[in-house]
């Protein structure tokens, strides 16, 4: 049998989520929430290489969402710095009837989401939330980006400073990663509005392919194991050696590590199963988490019947 990966619950990818992923996987498949990649020109590279399996949305899916959101956009700046004046607006008028006026966004985004307005199918409003939750991510990428740009203008400056001579470890204080876990924001409804999506598109159904739901995010990872009773560890490895991007024994050791991860699934997690070994001059290490998760609550999450459903957690070290 063979097996696909999949990407969840994101429709936008940073590049740390990016480099995780194609670290451990030769392809992926991917809801990129867009109808092609002209927009962003790794991701059009990747999907040419064969390398990034996309489920693209109809222009017919996708117009009717970016137009809501143009809405709700276009309604947030014209009040943006009046919050006072807004926050009487609201008070005085707290249900919009109007589906074609902009503040009717502003009942869709606050969430009543088992109202389905006229017209309005469930797979637009998961599809919205979707695209305020990737804008939202775009966003939250870069603030990050600009606050390490800031962490090494720092320590360049702290370089000249102190003298070509001195190392940088030398005063260097221990930082967190900035990155933000994007995961933690709403888990449980990002991953039913993704299911939803991917079974519209057609990306769960039942096939000759085994299925693997991979996510870089631990808070994800945190919210499926917190919200289904059965559970398997399958594997839990804190360390495990992998190559760099351009080492030339890459795509066997992603062969191999493939293979090991649909043993582990197989046999519901048999220590005798070793992973691959790197024996060559790669420094880089990752994690790997992945659990076999069965019942009524995690079938439904996934918009699934009577399955066990592998989740793999990956991160780079």
């Amino acid at each position: 049998m063979t097996h696909s990966f999949l990407f969840f619950p994101f429709t936008h990818m940073t590049e740390n989520q990016m480099n995780t992923i194609l670290t451990f996987f030769s392809s992926f498949h991917y809801l990129p929430g867009s109808k092609d990649f002209k927009h962003n020109k790794t991701l059009q590279k990747l999907f040419k290489q064969g390398k990034v399996i996309p489920f693209f949305l109809s222009p017919h899916e996708l117009e009717p969402v970016e137009l809501k959101v143009k809405q709700y956009l276009e309604w947030a700046q014209i009040h943006k710095g009046n919050e006072v004046n807004l926050k009487s607006l609201l008070k005085a008028n707290p249900y919009f009837t109007n589906d074609s006026d902009v503040t009717a966004i502003k009942s869709q985004i606050k969430g009543d989401i088992e109202e389905v307005l006229p017209g309005e199918s469930i797979l637009q409003k998961d599809l919205l939330f979707l695209k305020m939750a990737q804008l939202c991510d775009v966003q939250n990428e870069r603030i990050d980006l600009k606050l390490k740009d800031l962490d090494t203008n720092h320590d360049q400056l702290m370089s000249t400073l102190r003298g070509v001579e001195s190392s940088l470890s030398e005063f260097a204080t221990d930082k967190k990663d900035s990155r933000k876990d994007s995961g933690a924001m709403m888990p449980g409804e990002r991953i039913c509005a993704w299911s939803r999506c991917m079974t519209a598109k057609g990306g769960l159904k039942q096939g000759v392919e085994s299925k693997v739901f991979v996510t870089t995010s631990e808070a994800v990872f945190d919210y499926l194991e917190s919200n289904c009773k059965d559970v398997i560890n399958a594997l839990d490895i804190d360390k495990i050696k992998v190559h760099e991007n351009e080492c030339e024994n890459k795509d066997e050791w992603q062969h191999q590590f493939c293979d090991y991860l649909m043993r582990a699934i197989q046999v519901d997690g048999n220590r005798e199963n070793e992973p691959p070994k790197v024996n060559d001059k790669c420094s880089l290490f990752g994690q790997i988490k992945l659990s076999l998760f069965s019942g009524d609550n995690i079938n439904q999450v996934f918009n699934c019947s009577d399955k066990q459903i592998p989740v793999c957690l990956i991160k780079l070290k």
